[in-house]
């Protein structure tokens, strides 16, 4: 791992110098959040624009840090996939929009391996306006929830790669947040997330802090119901539905599945379908979308970035957070979402590195 992460003393964490990129920064990240609200499409193009040209900002320092072992594999199994979605059936623009999103996790992470705290004082502001402006509490016939948990999710992983009194305060408010939107995947991730954090060998941990989840886990169940409820979302059918279509499909449509942009074109088809809007679990997508070869590929990126991630317990929780959401939800479409975990996990990925040399 330390191939990747070894780094010039001059790229990232030079806030005064970068003052200019950061108010630009700042700026263009609350454009790409409003946006968000108008389809997401130009949002992502502001996200991928402005990290990757910084990105490639420092490109030379990348190449001088040398890109071999395991960071050269990831790279090379994520060109393979997207190799495989541009060669394989559907539209251009589902392919583009397919692509982006395997895109922006990486992005995030290479922008926190090698901009470090930089991308802290761009995203965690931005956030910090955007959320109290764009949170409200929702009427749903399971209960009332606050919007964007991811969103705030996001933002508490980049307080867990946070130093300073802020950090606690900031990410507490944004876990609240999460528990308050009462979205479970989310909340699950919080708490892998929040084990990265986890300092096991303290005794303060066990004397008071298992006992304090405790209590905070009986209230939440006693006031909010819904993180125990069990409903018939539809996912399950949908699921069946597409299991089913995908087995009896010929060998070729297994193997490089149906194509980008097929799994939303069957679900317009549908008029019980409509309100769903997507198949919510992003793996079973890859391999309906992608067939076996797409699916392998990406179970191997996951593995190699986890493996990559090795000397930090806190990034391989934030990964696997990201992970276990997409079991449930459209993560990959939560650009935002992926690019602050990529960040964190970078963050925490880059100071392990540092505190061993």
């Amino acid at each position: 791992m330390a191939e990747m992460n070894a780094k010039p003393d001059t790229v990232g964490d030079t806030a005064g110098s970068n003052m200019p990129v950061l108010l630009l920064g700042i700026v263009a990240m609350l454009a790409s959040l409003w946006l968000t609200g108008f389809g997401g499409m130009l949002a992502k193009l502001i996200l991928i624009g402005f990290w990757g040209i910084w990105g490639i900002w420092v490109g030379p320092a990348i190449l001088r840090g040398r890109l071999t072992g395991d960071g050269l594999v990831a790279v090379l199994l994520l060109g393979v996939l997207v190799g495989v979605v541009g060669l394989g059936d559907g539209g251009t623009d589902e392919k583009v929009r397919l692509i982006g999103n395997l895109l922006i996790l990486p992005l995030g992470l290479i922008c926190g391996l090698w901009l470090g705290r930089d991308c802290l004082r761009v995203m965690v502001p931005a956030l910090i306006l955007y959320l109290p402006m764009a949170s409200v509490f929702q009427i749903t016939h399971e209960g009332w929830r606050l919007n964007h948990p991811f969103l705030f999710l996001g933002l508490f992983a980049l307080t867990c790669a946070m130093r300073g009194h802020a950090r606690g305060w900031i990410g507490g408010v944004a876990a609240v947040a999460v528990v308050l939107s009462q979205t479970r995947i989310a909340v699950l991730a919080l708490m892998i997330t929040f084990v990265g954090r986890v300092r096991f060998s303290r005794a303060m941990t066990w004397l008071f802090g298992l006992p304090t989840l405790i209590a905070v886990w009986v209230m939440m169940t006693i006031w909010l119901p819904r993180l125990l409820m069990t409903h018939g979302s539809g996912r399950l059918a949908f699921w069946r539905m597409f299991w089913d279509d995908w087995q009896t499909a010929s060998a070729a449509r297994q193997w490089l599945g149906f194509g980008a942009g097929s799994v939303e074109a069957i679900l317009q088809d549908l008029p019980s379908a409509v309100a769903f809007g997507a198949l919510h679990n992003d793996h079973f997508r890859i391999l309906f979308e992608t067939g076996l070869i797409g699916a392998i590929l990406w179970l191997m990126s996951w593995g190699m970035l986890i493996w990559f991630a090795r000397g930090s317990r806190l990034a391989i929780c934030i990964l696997a957070s990201v992970v276990v959401t997409m079991v449930t939800d459209n993560t990959l479409s939560y650009g935002h979402y992926l690019i602050c975990c990529g960040m964190a996990a970078g963050i925490a990925m880059r100071e392990n590195t540092d505190a061993g040399q």
